[in-house]
């Protein structure tokens, strides 16, 4: 009889330690939760590129048709878009932004970020709807526009103003209220 005492004494204790251990856990899984809501919450929003009301920086980039593009070098507004084969989100993104191109009434820039032989599938995709520029990471443009991360999109002015930009192209408005 006081083996079978033992034995539930000891069943209980161990049902109390693992009850304090699920808890535990459930604690730290809630604080890394909403830590990774707070830093997510940085990286939602207009913070993909130079902020609205900004002007873009200067820059420079020949497409891959061999055309030059500049920051003044558009007498209309310009839809741009940084993309990066591999990236997840820019494969969700990327065919919003063709069909919203389509639509564009101004002028189309894609920006690839990533080596040559890496974005010939990106950039065959980008090539009918838009001037495709391939670049390394932290290239010109990227540091032009201050892309913090892909996919990044925005709209820009004739003046080279910042109009709208963020990750998605919800941000971005229709051409239609242009």
């Amino acid at each position: 009889m006081s083996y079978l005492t033992l034995a539930v004494i000891l069943v209980g204790a161990l049902c109390v330690f693992d009850l304090v251990l699920s808890l535990g856990i459930i604690r730290r899984l809630r604080e890394q939760n909403e830590t990774l809501a707070r830093l997510s919450a940085r990286h939602v929003g207009s913070d993909a590129t130079v902020p609205v009301g900004e002007p873009v920086g200067e820059f420079t980039a020949t497409t891959l048709g061999g055309a030059v593009v500049s920051r003044d070098g558009s007498d209309r507004h310009r839809l741009v878009g940084f993309f990066s084969p591999g990236c997840r989100p820019c494969e969700e993104q990327l065919p919003e932004f063709v069909q919203r191109a389509t639509e564009f009434p101004g002028h189309v820039l894609a920006v690839v970020v990533a080596e040559n032989g890496h974005a010939d599938e990106y950039a065959g995709r980008l090539a009918p709807i838009a001037d495709v520029v391939v670049e390394p990471s932290a290239g010109p443009l990227a540091h032009a526009f201050a892309v913090t991360s892909v996919p990044a999109l925005c709209l820009v002015a004739s003046n080279g103003t910042v109009v709208a930009s963020g990750r998605t192209m919800a941000a971005i408005p229709d051409p239609a209220r242009l």
